[in-house]
């Protein structure tokens, strides 16, 4: 299992602050995507738009970066909106 938190709208687009992810492992990229196709309307994240933090390290665009992430992980998802 992934550990999801969800900040701000994304949150809000997936009904809950915090979530799992049932995986053996995936791309951060392939994860946010995930996530964005259990949205029942346009979830306003993507890839290009949302920070990620795996494990409390440096934040990261996962359409950039091709990083890992596993069962185990806490991950963070945070909106370029987002505020303080």
């Amino acid at each position: 299992m992934i550990h999801v938190r969800c900040m701000g709208h994304i949150g809000t687009a997936l009904g809950s602050k915090e979530l799992e992810v049932e995986s053996d492992g995936m791309l951060a990229s392939e994860l946010v995507e995930h996530l964005r196709a259990r949205c029942r309307t346009d979830p306003g994240f993507n890839v290009y738009n949302t920070l990620v933090l795996v494990e409390d390290s440096d934040a990261f665009v996962p359409a950039l970066q091709k990083r890992h992430v596993g069962p185990g992980d806490n991950v963070v998802l945070i909106p370029f909106s987002h505020g303080g």
